[in-house]
This record gives C-alpha cells, sequence and structure tokens, in this order.
C-alpha cells in the first residue's frame, strides 16, 4: 500500500482555523506530552492504539509511559495549536468538528486517495510553531483508522521519534553549551564529548579510567569509563553488570544494577559492536533508585573497552525525557586516543 507524505503537504490546507501566517512563534509545551484532537466517542476507540505506539510503559523504577497522550476538545484547539506535539484525527464520514474542518481542506484527489487507502498520516514540522510536530491521520471511516494505526504504527512512532530527538538535542544546545569543559576533556581523556550547560566533573581519574559528569535538580549524571581490552574476557551483558556495579562501588555510593528489571541488546554504534543495557539502579544503602541505560563498545583499533553510562534521580518527576537528553550527549561521543596517547608520550 502507497503512503503519501510530502506531496500532500501542499494539498492538506487547513484553511478556516487551521492556517498560519507571518513569523511563527517558538512551540510550548513538555517534549514528552502530545496532544489530540477528535471526535470526543472516537477517542475512546483510538485511545488503545495510540497508546500501543506512543504510551508504551518502561520501570523508572516505577511504570513510566514514554509518552503522555492528552485528549483536547476541539473548541480548546487556539490554545494548543502552538504545543510542541499535535495529532488531529479525521474521518470522511464523520461529522464532528476535527473532521469536517479536515474534510472541507482536502483537494479532491487527495480524498480520492485517502478512499483508495493510498493515503493515511501526514506529518508537518513546524506547522504553527517553530520546533513542532503536527500529524494528520484521516481515512474513510473509524475502523479504518484504527487498522490503520495498526498497520502503519511502526513507521508512524520512527518517524514522530526522529522528529522527537532532533527537535530535543536542538533544544539542550541552543543555549548554553558548556564549551569550556568540552574543551576540557578534549585535552585531558581519549574522547570529546558535546557537553549541555549546568554540568560539571563530579570526579575523574586518569589511572582509573573515567570521568563522572553530572547536573543536579533533578540529578543527572553521565560517566565514561574505558580500560585495555581484557585477553581473556568476552564482553557480554554479564561483564557489563559486574563492571558497572563495581564502577558504582567508587564513585555512585554502591549503586547496583536491578538485573531482573534490566534488558540488554547487541547493536552499533558508530560503526563499534556493542550492547545497550537499559533498566534500573537501586543503591540499598541510602535507599534510593531510578532508570540508567549503558553503552559498551570494543575499540579494536586501540584494544580497548569504551563505557558509556548515563542515569537519572529524580522522585516524584517523569524521567524519560531527562534520560533522552543524556542519550542524546552520549551520541555526541567521539574518540579521541590517538591525540590523547601523543600527549602521554610527550
Amino acid at each position: 500500500m502507497k503512503i503519501i507524505f510530502a506531496k500532500l503537504f501542499t494539498l492538506l490546507i487547513l484553511v478556516l482555523v487551521l492556517q498560519s501566517c507571518g513569523v511563527k512563534p517558538e512551540s510550548v509545551g513538555e517534549f514528552d506530552e502530545i496532544y489530540v484532537f477528535c471526535d470526543s466517542l472516537d477517542w475512546k476507540d483510538y485511545r488503545e492504539p495510540l497508546l500501543d505506539l506512543f504510551g508504551k510503559e518502561y520501570k523508572m523504577p516505577s511504570l513510566e509511559r514514554e509518552f503522555v497522550l492528552k485528549w483536547r476538545p476541539f473548541e480548546k484547539f487556539d490554545i494548543y495549536s502552538k504545543y510542541r506535539n499535535v495529532i488531529l484525527i479525521g474521518r470522511l464520514n464523520g461529522k464532528d468538528e476535527v473532521s469536517r474542518v479536515i474534510q472541507n481542506s482536502l483537494a479532491p484527489e487527495v480524498v480520492t486517495e485517502v478512499e483508495k487507502g493510498n493515503a493515511f498520516y501526514i506529518p508537518k514540522h513546524d506547522l504553527w510553531a517553530e520546533g513542532q510536530y503536527v500529524l494528520f491521520l484521516v481515512a474513510p471511516n473509524k475502523d479504518k483508522i484504527i487498522s490503520n494505526l495498526y498497520d502503519f504504527g511502526s513507521a508512524i512512532y520512527k518517524d514522530f521519534k526522529a522528529a522527537y530527538y532532533r527537535r530535543l538535542k536542538q533544544f539542550m544546545y541552543a543555549r548554553y553549551e558548556n564549551k569550556e569543559l568540552e574543551a576540557y576533556i578534549a585535552r585531558h581523556f581519549p574522547f570529546t564529548i558535546r557537553v549541555q550547560h549546568d554540568y560539571f566533573i563530579a570526579t575523574e581519574s586518569l589511572d582509573s579510567g573515567y570521568v563522572w559528569l553530572r547536573r543536579l535538580h533533578p540529578d543527572r549524571s553521565l560517566t565514561v569509563h574505558w580500560l585495555p581490552l581484557p585477553d581473556t574476557v568476552s564482553i557480554t551483558p554479564r561483564w557489563i553488570i559486574d563492571e558497572r556495579n563495581r564502577l558504582a562501588q567508587w564513585i555512585y555510593n554502591g549503586d547496583v544494577i536491578v538485573e531482573e528489571e534490566t534488558r540488554g541488546e547487541q547493536f552499533e554504534f558508530k560503526g563499534y559492536p556493542a550492547y545497550r543495557l537499559e533498566g534500573t539502579w537501586k543503591n540499598p544503602k541510602l535507599i534510593i533508585g531510578g532508570p540508567f541505560r549503558n553503552i559498551t563498545f570494543i575499540d579494536r583499533d586501540n584494544n580497548m573497552v569504551f563505557m558509556i553510562d548515563y542515569y537519572v534521580f529524580a522522585p516524584g518527576k517523569r524521567k524519560r525525557v531527562f534520560l533522552d537528553q543524556l542519550e542524546i550527549m552520549a551520541y555526541t561521543f567521539r574518540l579521541n586516543v590517538t591525540r590523547t596517547q601523543a600527549a602521554e608520550k610527550k
């Protein structure tokens, strides 16, 4: 089935209440909240498939949805039209306000494509505000909308998630990037990394091969740990958990990974074979805990193992967006081994 994207953008012009012009304001609201506009009765049937896409639950250690879906009646659209994430759902046979607006705004050829099943979801960036993601979902009837959400859910989610990370990264580094700390890291350690403002080095050791970057209110930490590639040890999730726990004894005051709440997978990190762990940690002495992620990869050119470990401690707050910010920092990591080795020889 063919899905139409950019070709429909110029055809789907929401005149009346949806058309915008002039200088656009900055989008507002939380990055992990999505505002949905559709018929109130239809929402009862759309909610579950949308939650399957955007509302998966993760242990933090309490359960937390990846994104928060919030339905709003269309009469309040003006209030939310500048928010970061907006979804509008309409049906060709619908009599509700959202459906009527979309029906009146579709060109005849677009209606034909929707009826054939060739058009369903249309993402639009920066439509009414800068840094905004608007998603139009349109189908002949409610049953077709629901089935399309399941059929094309992975593509819808992938596009939204890419836009989410792109906008979050732009927001993080648009203001007050910590260039001074970045320069210090580049001079002293075998890697470079982009650092958001307000981070500081909590502790470091070239001898032990680690540097701990931290930011408070709430507590967010990213630690890079490096060591020679062991000759007799395979890098496995078991080894990573043990090494992470050993490192935590030095710098995290005895934190340990909660293994039954942690999952791992193999993947490629910047061209290197790697493992990724995601789960929860706890501190038995302090009776605290939270979520963490860990990326460990092998640099065979230099016979080294690098571990990028990051965690959040934010009681009473949603934690996943903070963890995603740390992930963005982790993906700015670049090896700087040659420069460091050359400096050590001088």
